[in-house]
């Protein structure tokens, strides 16, 4: 039973990665059905921006900003504002979006996916031209800067410290105590 468990789960986290989906809304359809396990570990080895996307989306929407040293807006924060896509600013949709349209800016930058961005922008939903659709390009930077700032403090060697604190040992005589935690009775 584990085997088969184990099997379907690698089975799913491969998929994307072995690039044998190219659609964006069969994209969309695998990850959606995915674990959150399986999209950190297809988040780390994706070379697909349109996948990154999609997961980076789908985390955000589950609530899961970090998993262990990954984080959202770790491939891709670096892109925001900086123009890499060019924009002509010009549509003939009748259907045009706008951002206000969509209840996040999860759900803007999902459906700028797959009406095909960031290449294609028929909504005009990235007129900047970075790839980040109305206000995502804000979220995961935020997201991945408070990430950034908590690995710096969790992974940062703890200070030490001098106690000038006197204590009073069992025989009357006085002593502190080292940064190394060993009594030193010529302290006080």
């Amino acid at each position: 039973m584990f085997k088969l468990i184990l099997k379907a789960t690698l089975t799913s986290a491969f998929l994307l990665s072995a690039c044998a989906v190219t659609d964006p809304v069969q994209m969309t359809e695998i990850i959606d059905q995915a674990n959150t396990t399986d999209l950190w570990l297809e988040y780390r080895r994706s070379q697909s921006a349109v996948a990154l996307s999609l997961i980076e989306t789908e985390l955000v929407s589950r609530g899961e900003l970090q998993f262990g040293t990954a984080y959202v807006g770790q491939r891709t924060a670096s892109a925001y504002q900086r123009s890499l896509y060019t924009r002509t600013g010009t549509t003939s949709s009748a259907d045009l979006r706008n951002c206000s349209d969509f209840a996040s800016s999860a759900a803007a930058q999902r459906f700028f996916i797959q009406a095909g961005g960031p290449l294609n922008d028929p909504h005009i939903l990235d007129a900047d031209g970075d790839g980040l659709a109305c206000e995502w390009g804000v979220r995961i930077a935020r997201i991945a800067s408070y990430a950034r700032q908590q690995a710096r403090s969790t992974f940062a060697a703890p200070r030490r410290t001098t106690s000038s604190r006197c204590y009073v040992g069992p025989r009357g005589g006085t002593y502190t105590i080292t940064a190394s935690g060993n009594r030193n009775y010529s302290g006080c």
